[in-house]
């Protein structure tokens, strides 16, 4: 989710040195990458399969492989699950607009809530967590979404978070569209005012709460975001879209990305007779057919976009 090849905030940290670095993988001498002693990452989340992973020195790697409990007595993970994460990896380090739009409807997101005085802590992740401040509330408004708005959204209480400070997680991912993100506003907006849940002026009154209303102003709160306008493109005008269910939007598969998580496995599997690229393409052929037999009444469900 951070990074011009999804390595993480170290990589992101130095996005620039490490985009223009990224095709031949050398090492930028004095980047936060390069002083780290140990970096971890999951390969749960964004990547869509499960597992973890660290990355260090070869000695450092040895002795906690030696040494680790979690390491030691854990299975292996299946080879499927392995070769699922190979081919996310391949992926995300060749195409960025995933990580970008996410960030990008985060943005909106917050931008929506602060509209309505829905208190937001300040960070500057893609996290969005909506204060609550009361673990019977918090759990209570989880509850709500779900069964009267379909919405699931997880509560965060004591011990994650401080007592008093209690909230709903929050992730937009890119495959959120417009229309989804204001039935979550929407639904927010009704649980607060049902439950009597504070609103951020409310939190002003009483001195603030974890962020939130500790002074009057928003913008002495709000914390800059990790990606910069710059990168996510709204400089340049290269910035990816929310997508929109009611104009038909799909979500993007970029093949040049595509052809080079397929490539990864041309030692194992030689040259596989499966072709993503291939599939894609013609998934988005049979998606514009599907569109032009809608008038007859067949619901044809589209999700993908193949993008050159």
């Amino acid at each position: 989710m951070y990074g011009p090849t999804g390595a993480g905030v170290a990589e992101h940290l130095d996005f620039e040195a490490h985009q223009a670095t990224a095709k031949s993988g050398s090492t930028v001498k004095g980047s936060a990458m390069d002083r780290i002693d140990i970096i971890t990452g999951t390969l749960g989340k964004a990547y869509g399969v499960v597992g973890g992973y660290i990355a260090g020195s070869t000695d450092l790697v040895d002795m906690i492989r030696s040494y680790a409990p979690g390491f030691i007595f854990t299975t292996s993970l299946p080879p499927a699950n392995v070769s699922g994460a190979q081919a996310s990896i391949a992926y995300q380090k060749s195409y960025m607009g995933d990580r970008r739009l996410q960030h990008v409807n985060t943005r909106t997101l917050k931008q929506k809530f602060d509209s309505l005085d829905i208190p937001v802590v300040p960070g500057p992740s893609h996290i969005v967590p909506v204060l609550v401040g009361d673990a019977g509330l918090a759990k209570a408004a989880s509850d709500m979404l779900l069964t009267d708005h379909g919405i699931y959204v997880q509560s965060i209480n004591y011990p994650t978070v401080a007592v008093g400070e209690e909230r709903l997680r929050i992730t937009p991912t890119p495959g959120h569209t417009v229309e989804q993100m204001d039935h979550l506003v929407g639904a927010i907006t009704s649980v607060f005012d049902t439950l009597g849940i504070k609103r951020r002026a409310d939190w002003v009154k009483e001195g603030g709460r974890a962020g939130v209303g500790a002074t009057a102003s928003k913008e002495a709160e709000r914390m800059a975001p990790v990606w910069t306008d710059k990168q996510i493109g709204l400089v340049d005008g290269t910035a990816p879209k929310t997508l929109s269910s009611t104009k038909g939007d799909r979500a993007i598969v970029d093949l040049k990305a595509l052809a080079e998580a397929q490539r990864r496995f041309d030692n194992t599997l030689g040259k596989a007779g499966f072709n993503p690229v291939q599939t894609a393409v013609e998934h988005a052929r049979n998606a514009e057919l599907a569109r032009n037999v809608l008038s007859h009444g067949l619901q044809v469900p589209t999700y993908l976009s193949a993008q050159a």
